[in-house]
């Protein structure tokens, strides 16, 4: 028996309405709309979550707001017409790739401060610091967005890829979307200096958090977003997948606060046991 399956990667040379995108092309911004909001729903089953613990730590609130948002604005970006882009010009795709990148860009930086707040709260110079590092990051890689999209009118990718401009076919990554890595990439240093103190259960989620996010990275830095790729003979669309598993990688951060949440709510529920019981002695 012969095993047969359908390569759609071959449907990438097929031009289809006025010829300005190819089936391949048309079917990669679909599947990155329709899983988009992946974003949206693990937003708001997270703030739910976070709502019915009594959960007070309001900026992860505000962390789940703009993930929820993001979404909505992505879908905005892969919605507007691909086939319109035109390096030098300012069309609805370029516009709406500054809109969807720059809240990206916001979210990984919010979410690193969240950290800092997590794990360093009230007056810290440590949390000070790395709020201020990662700060300087993100204003740093806005500043590019915002003179490749305003002054030149064109985002040409950094590493990787193929073909023209903002095209990402086989993979690569923009400048923006590279400065969001960067960005985050305090959070390994924060993780790293606080890890030994965590508990076994808390190890587990961040150690599953990060391989969520580092799998995400490999399969759409590789894979591409703009066309539909080679990855599993082009039955899985990569970038697709990264929306998936960063929706995934939202609720597991969700999971985290609220463990990290329940240990502060079980300490101070000792420590005042703790108290009452000198008070029985002292008044003994």
């Amino acid at each position: 028996m012969n095993f047969n399956f359908i390569d759609w990667v071959a449907f990438k040379s097929v031009p289809i309405g006025d010829g300005a995108m190819t089936l391949a092309e048309y079917c990669a911004q679909y599947s990155a709309v329709q899983t988009n909001w992946v974003y949206t729903v693990a937003g708001i089953i997270g703030i739910l979550l976070l709502l019915i613990s009594k959960n007070k730590k309001w900026y992860w609130y505000l962390f789940l707001a703009f993930y929820t948002v993001m979404s909505v604005t992505s879908v905005g970006m892969h919605t507007a017409d691909y086939g319109e882009f035109n390096p030098g010009t300012m069309t609805t795709k370029l516009f709406m790739s500054y809109v969807d990148m720059s809240l990206t860009e916001y979210t990984v930086w919010w979410g690193a401060c969240c950290a800092a707040m997590e794990f360093h709260p009230g007056k810290n110079k440590k949390k000070t610091y790395f709020i201020a590092a990662v700060t300087t990051l993100m204003v740093i890689v806005i500043a590019i967005l915002t003179y490749e999209v305003f002054v030149i009118h064109n985002r040409p990718l950094y590493i990787g890829g193929g073909g023209a401009p903002m095209d990402g076919k086989t993979g690569g990554l923009s400048l923006a979307e590279l400065g969001c890595f960067i960005t985050a990439c305090p959070l390994f240093y924060l993780f790293g200096s606080n890890f030994k103190h965590m508990q076994k259960p808390e190890k587990q989620i961040i150690v599953l958090l990060v391989s969520t996010l580092l799998i995400a990275v490999v399969i759409t830095s590789l894979w591409g977003d703009n066309e539909i790729n080679t990855f599993a003979l082009g039955n899985f669309h990569g970038h697709s997948i990264w929306h998936i598993l960063g929706g995934i990688a939202e609720l597991e951060v969700v999971f985290w606060v609220q463990h990290r949440a329940n240990n502060e709510r079980i300490a101070k529920l000792r420590d005042e046991i703790r108290e009452e019981l000198k008070a029985e002695k002292t008044a003994q």
